[in-house]
């Protein structure tokens, strides 16, 4: 793999960990805002899990219509 081929993956994996921990931050908030724990175990596993997935997630989002 050449130098630019190296830096333009280093850039695409950045700005996938960068979506997902704005995903990740909004779960959280969702989740406070409906009266639930910040931090609480389950609310975290939910939050990370969909920052993971978060194509997934936009995908659902959009069928949904929320």
């Amino acid at each position: 793999m050449t130098p630019r081929q190296c830096r333009l993956w280093g850039i695409v994996l950045a700005l996938y960990a960068l979506i997902a921990l704005v995903d990740m931050g909004v779960h959280l908030r969702e989740g406070a805002q409906s009266g639930q724990k910040l931090f609480a175990p389950a609310n975290l596993t939910v939050a990370f899990s969909a920052g993971l997935f978060w194509p997934a997630d936009l995908v659902a989002r959009l069928l949904l219509g929320r």
